[in-house]
């Protein structure tokens, strides 16, 4: 796997040229402070299709991210082969990483979901099945559309994943379906989920559902990993038009309070490393801005990972609340807002999907609304279930009252971050938006 061309050539020479200001970079004390994330925001800033391509396949790699599902891509940045008619099904399925149990038909694309023609616009896909009899349902919540929201370092523009993922809901609801960017480019929307503050991917994310008159109604909506906080951030800030129901796959809801794939001990880090330089560059910004000076005013503005951040040791309590956007969705800061609580009422159900393999999300019980224990000797060791964290037992933000209202759903797969199987994942979409009998 050959990604580090760019890492490569540039890591003795950074020099950030005017006309490449169009991003954000270091003055010179916050070079002195955060070297190892400013040196990424340099190349973010000089060569952001390259560099956005980079981080991609990084995350891809590490599995921080959805696989491409159907589509191959061109060696060229960016440039990616739209989903081609009259699919040869048999080779598909062996150059293709299509996540099919044994039970299912012999190849994905021969069920109703992919039996037409595929033109997709970019992050927009709609397309009508069999009408699911609204007798048995709330019919006006068959109506509604569904957003998606991708995780780290994938992007509404990548047909391999997000579109593909996409297409098979409005395939499966018979209803309209968009993955909703926050960057109006492949590399801007990449780049936006590493350099960009959690709570500025919010208002772009609210501001674009506003601009969708198809989304005016309201609409259900679809997270995966990292998007999933921008789905909650926009169900607490805003949530108008409404989300009626938010499927959280494999979320970082709870925050994250290690970087697992960054430890030498991790089971990959032996192929990460002869790989290049990419990984460990990552990992230094990573370690530097979402771990030991997560709670500052620099990471709080430029890294979205430093914004989850859960420190869960006793001593850092006072500047998780001081400066985590995390703490304050949750209303765990230093003020309280109602709003937020009842902004959180208006979504009428909760699917909190859990990989029982995950090793990007730490503690993976977070994917659940588990904690570590800060009470507890060793916090990182002692995890607490979801109804005996601080926020569910005060119900800080509304998570007790949706609880006991019946509006939380559980579901799980075995697998690793985002390896659900295609059957996992209609399974859900059927039982909880198309709501058709499992």
């Amino acid at each position: 796997m050959k990604i580090l061309t760019l890492i490569s050539a540039t890591i003795l020479q950074v020099s950030v040229r005017s006309e490449n200001l169009n991003r954000p970079t270091c003055n010179e004390p916050e070079r002195q402070n955060h070297p190892h994330h400013c040196h990424l925001m340099d190349l973010a800033a000089q060569h952001p299709p390259q560099f956005a391509f980079e981080l991609s396949q990084w995350s891809k790699y590490v599995g921080m991210s959805l696989p491409d599902f159907f589509v191959e891509r061109d060696e060229t940045v960016g440039d990616f082969r739209g989903i081609k008619d009259n699919v040869d099904v048999k080779k598909k399925r062996r150059t293709r990483n299509l996540r099919i149990k044994k039970d299912e038909p012999d190849d994905v694309l021969s069920d109703p979901l992919f039996s037409s023609k595929h033109s997709v616009p970019i992050a927009t896909a709609t397309k009508e099945t069999e009408s699911v009899k609204a007798t048995k349902w709330n019919a006006d919540s068959l109506k509604l559309p569904t957003v998606t929201a991708h995780g780290m370092g994938d992007s509404c523009y990548n047909e391999g994943s997000m579109q593909y993922i996409t297409e098979r809901v409005a395939s499966l609801t018979g209803n309209y379906a968009t993955c909703v960017p926050t960057g109006d480019n492949h590399h801007d929307d990449v780049l936006n989920g590493y350099f960009m503050s959690m709570d500025e991917n919010i208002d772009i994310f609210a501001k674009k559902i506003k601009q969708d008159p198809k989304l005016s109604g309201g609409f259900h909506a679809i997270g995966f990993s990292q998007g999933n906080n921008i789905i909650r951030g926009y169900i607490a800030r805003y949530n108008d038009p409404p989300v009626h129901t938010f499927i959280s796959i494999n979320g970082v809801n709870a925050g994250i309070s290690a970087v697992p794939y960054c430890i030498p001990s991790y089971h990959r880090w032996d192929e990460l490393v002869k790989d290049g330089l990419l990984h460990n560059k990552i990992c230094d910004a990573l370690m530097e801005v979402a771990s030991h000076k997560a709670y500052t005013e620099f990471s709080q503005r430029h890294s979205f990972q430093a914004n989850y951040w859960r420190d869960p040791r006793p001593v850092e309590k006072t500047n998780y609340q001081m400066y985590s956007q995390l703490a304050k969705l949750g209303n765990e800061g230093l003020d309280w807002d109602r709003t937020l609580n009842e902004n959180f009422a208006k979504t009428q159900k909760f699917v909190w999907v859990l990989a029982t393999q995950d090793t990007i999300v730490w503690p993976k019980e977070g994917e659940q609304w588990g904690a570590p224990n800060p009470n507890a000797t060793d916090p990182f060791v002692d995890i607490l279930p979801m109804k005996e964290t601080e926020w569910y037992q005060r119900d800080l933000f509304g998570l007790k009252s949706a609880d006991e209202e019946g509006k939380f759903f559980y579901e799980e797969f075995d697998g690793a971050h985002l390896r659900f199987s295609l059957s996992d994942f209609d399974s859900w979409i059927r039982k909880y938006i198309a709501l058709e009998d499992s």
